[in-house]
């Protein structure tokens, strides 16, 4: 996973003076981590009664939408 910058480093490369963006895109790049790390470590066997890797997938990334960060 990449590293994820600071709030301080991601205000002080940032360039918007507005800080409601800022800090909506700062909480998208950490539910956007969140997400990958999770369906990176996602245990998913081959058994018929387990959903399919897509599945599991889909809905992991679609948990949380990043629409609902106003």
């Amino acid at each position: 996973m990449n590293k994820i910058p600071t709030a301080k480093e991601f205000y002080d490369n940032h360039y918007s003076d507005d800080c409601v963006i800022i800090m909506r895109d700062y909480a998208k790049l950490h539910v956007e981590a969140a997400l990958e790390a999770a369906l990176e470590d996602f245990p998913c066997g081959s058994s018929t009664d387990t959903i399919s890797h897509e599945e599991a997938a889909d809905a992991i990334l679609n948990a949380y939408p990043l629409t609902l960060i106003k």
